[in-house]
């Protein structure tokens, strides 16, 4: 017999993912709501970490879905917001075989527990990137997935595919949260980013009129957290997280680049930054959409505080300007 959650209780929750970026603010928040936190840890100094902010480690293999059903066996929610985004400047298809087999593998064992354990709900993080090049149109949930998408993001698909196959076969009340690309102060990706652009290493690849749609990561933790404890949500739910202005790429560096006191970016034809980079890796960058966010608006109640780049990267970019100033103290 399935256990059943009394949904005015607080919930107890089960965080895959739960000491990354994204995952630590959704785990401080959660705490704060009174919320009893689970996170999946694989070392000891994310054991400490949960710890120190009042969420409970637990260890386990997450390919392994007896564990998955028995580490989360107590909980009424499930979070995947596990990822393995590879970090060098050239990256092959190769170096996304981890991120592809937590988004494939790692979501059929949590899904598996989520549905075996009669949880109240799962939440599992996708990406914009599904969209695909849409030449800077705008689009939406009900827009499909592109049918040529690079290999890098076609498991971002798959994950979708398990979630909502499992809400419309098998009764799990799932919700997927395509988000667009993260950045934050504590970010390392996004200190690469802006060291390089402050050097004037960044360039921007061809023409810069890609859209980007990005969303900072404590906006993405406040949505994330919206829909773990919405009273309701319909199953198999697909939502875009992200800001409320997608952004072209040559203005964001731009931004960046001016706030930093950095020299004017310079432009490398798409080709080379193929080279340099990696075809896969590029040819992601390049794709142009622009999501609208509307359905997250009103299906969660969520406002990104950060609406633009502007006020987003400002903050990032003046958080982090601080942080100098107090080492050089």
């Amino acid at each position: 017999m399935m256990p059943t959650h009394d949904p005015t209780a607080p919930a107890r929750i089960f965080v895959a993912g739960a000491t990354g970026v994204l995952g630590r603010r959704v785990v401080d928040r959660l705490v704060a709501g009174g919320h009893a936190v689970a996170g999946l840890s694989r070392s000891d100094a994310n054991a400490a970490w949960l710890n120190a902010h009042g969420a409970e480690p637990r260890s386990g293999d997450l390919f392994d879905a007896a564990a998955m059903r028995a580490l989360t066996a107590d909980c009424d929610t499930i979070l995947h917001l596990a990822t393995a985004i590879p970090t060098k400047p050239r990256t092959s298809v190769a170096d996304w075989a981890a991120n592809d087999r937590i988004r494939r593998d790692g979501t059929r064992a949590l899904v598996d527990a989520a549905v075996r354990n009669g949880c109240r709900r799962l939440v599992a993080q996708s990406v914009t990137f599904v969209y695909g090049d849409r030449g800077g149109a705008w689009v939406d949930e009900d827009t499909p997935a592109a049918g040529d998408l690079s290999p890098v993001v076609r498991s971002a698909v798959d994950l979708e595919t398990i979630v909502r196959s499992a809400a419309a076969d098998r009764g799990l009340p799932g919700a997927v949260l395509r988000c667009g690309m993260f950045y934050a102060h504590d970010s390392a990706q996004t200190r690469d980013m802006l060291a390089a652009i402050r050097k004037g290493f960044l360039p921007i690849v061809g023409s810069g009129t890609a859209h980007w749609n990005i969303v900072h990561a404590d906006d993405a933790a406040d949505a994330v957290c919206r829909a773990a404890t919405a009273p309701s949500l319909a199953s198999g739910e697909v939502l875009n997280i992200c800001d409320d202005e997608p952004v072209m790429v040559r203005d964001l560096v731009g931004f960046a680049a001016r706030a930093l006191g950095g020299r004017t970016p310079r432009r490398v034809p798409a080709w080379l930054a193929r080279l340099l980079l990696g075809r896969h890796a590029v040819d992601v960058l390049l794709a142009s959409s622009r999501c609208r966010n509307a359905r997250a608006k009103a299906a969660l109640g969520w406002q990104p505080r950060y609406a633009t780049y502007r006020e987003g990267y400002g903050a990032v970019i003046a958080r982090w300007r601080g942080d100098e100033g107090a080492e050089r103290a």
